[in-house]
């Protein structure tokens, strides 16, 4: 097989395997299951992969990673503090409600499925995303428009956002913007609107 063909299989294997991970969890998803869903034998899936956690690991990555480009996008597009939250708040619910988030859901829903090994991974990546996160907090914090632990306010904010994988409808009543203007509100009220 050339490279192509490799990549273009291992991109299909990790597509498929996120879906099914997000559909049944990780530990229930077999690589015969995996393996079924892209038409392959289940013992071809070791030419690309040596275990079923390093599928998981991939995807992790995979979702890692677009989480960490909607941080690096935000925080290139904004200047005010506010404003940089809300663009980052803005472009990680873009992110998560995109047409093709299984990878994210599996991101947000199996941390406690990888070893301490691959775990050590995936959270140098998170680290990364949180990075941006806590910039833009310390940022509003100088500004005095926020006050408290960062890294609360941090947690409870994302909290907010990726739960919203569980109820949001993007068909519904809410734009994105939207979303995240009422979860800016919440968090970083504007001044006139402080008691």
């Amino acid at each position: 097989m050339n490279t192509l063909d490799d990549s273009t299989r291992r991109r299909e294997l990790r597509t498929a395997a996120a879906r099914l991970f997000r559909k049944v969890g990780y530990p229930q998803a077999t690589v015969r299951d995996i393996a079924k869903a892209v038409g392959m034998q289940s013992g071809s899936i070791f030419y690309y992969f040596k275990t079923k956690e390093d599928i998981l690991v991939e995807v992790m990555n995979e979702g890692m990673r677009q989480f960490i480009e909607a941080a690096c996008v935000a925080m290139d597009e904004a200047t005010p503090p506010r404003m940089k939250l809300r663009t980052l708040l803005v472009r990680h619910l873009m992110t998560l409600h995109s047409r093709n988030n299984d990878e994210l859901a599996v991101v947000l829903s199996e941390w406690r499925s990888l070893s301490a090994r691959s775990r050590r991974h995936v959270v140098a990546q998170r680290d990364e995303v949180e990075a941006a996160w806590n910039r833009v907090l310390q940022e509003l914090a100088q500004a005095h428009l926020i006050s408290g632990d960062i890294a609360i306010l941090r947690l409870a904010i994302l909290g907010a956002a990726n739960w919203s994988l569980q109820w949001y409808d993007k068909k519904g009543k809410l734009s994105i913007d939207e979303l995240a203007d009422q979860l800016l509100d919440l968090f970083v009220p504007t001044p006139a609107r402080r008691t």
